[in-house]
């Protein structure tokens, strides 16, 4: 199961496992992050991140605090890149009504590949932001409706894309 991490997610992977690592106790939201980081090291999930929150992070390894920390985050997950159409669905999902950023997420868990270029999109987007989640539960029936228009014209392997499943870590199978 592929699973990307929205930034939020992301964020507090990193700060959950920095108040472990100092013995303070993470928030309900780390803990909740911290339990898909753990079971995604177990079990056949795998983590991916975007290239911009993968670039906050590489910034972030320059403050020894974090450093550690963050080299041991980007071991576990991949950094994904867009593929070809990622932009046109990125617009498009914004006439359902989602800002640009979260467009551009939903697009990339869409028509997404990993460096070895084996495998297109993402099973789930993993996020706390519940609007999002609403928005898109909300608008599912059209926007599948419309990738399967899009779908018509396009060649593998984009033809195969699927959307993703958008939920919060705690409610990932």
């Amino acid at each position: 199961m592929r699973c990307l991490l929205d930034k939020v997610a992301a964020r507090f992977i990193v700060q959950g496992l920095t108040k472990v690592a100092e013995q303070h106790v993470p928030t309900v939201n780390e803990s909740i992050a911290l339990a898909l980081f753990a079971r995604a090291a177990s079990s056949a999930y795998e983590l991916f991140i975007a290239p911009p929150t993968a670039n906050v992070l590489h910034h972030l390894t320059q403050y020894p605090h974090y450093a550690p920390i963050i080299r041991l985050f980007l071991q576990r997950v991949e950094v994904i890149q867009p593929t070809r159409y990622f932009k046109r669905w990125a617009r498009r999902l914004r006439d359902y009504g989602f800002t640009r950023e979260d467009g551009a997420m939903l697009a990339l868990a869409t028509f997404s590949t990993n460096q070895s270029r084996s495998i297109i999109g993402m099973n789930y987007l993993a996020t706390f932001d519940q609007p999002m989640i609403n928005q898109w539960n909300a608008q599912q029936d059209a926007i599948s409706l419309r990738l399967q228009a899009m779908q018509r014209d396009l060649q593998p392997p984009y033809s195969y894309a699927s959307l993703p499943r958008v939920l919060r870590p705690d409610y990932l199978p």
